[in-house]
């Protein structure tokens, strides 16, 4: 009997899922649908409200202006650092001394 109820939900949740997109079930079942994984809930409003790096990276006149942006929930404010990569040094090697140094910051 619980093989039924399975294949039950199984067709409920097809149809669910075809409403949602509104798709007739014809075309549906001509689509390849992925396999569900686990799913995760978040609290969070906004993908900001996660730790993580906020890089900006502008030119300037002789170079390059970095901005890192980094969300305190705990205090409700948005900290930012400005960094200057003058055009006569490796862009990519100084970025990613910044990248590591606020990375460390964070944690």
């Amino acid at each position: 009997m619980n093989w039924f109820k399975k294949m039950i939900i199984g067709w409920v949740r097809e149809d669910w899922e075809n409403a949602s997109t509104g798709l007739t079930s014809m075309e549906a079942n001509s689509l390849i649908k992925p396999r569900r994984g686990l799913s995760v809930q978040s609290n969070s409003d906004s993908i900001d409200g996660h730790a993580g790096l906020n890089i900006t990276v502008m030119s300037a006149i002789g170079g390059k202006i970095i901005t890192f942006r980094h969300y305190d929930r705990r205090k409700d404010d948005t900290n930012y650092r400005h960094y200057v990569i003058p055009d006569e040094l490796d862009f990519e090697r100084e970025l990613g001394k910044m990248i590591t140094m606020e990375s460390i910051r964070q944690a």
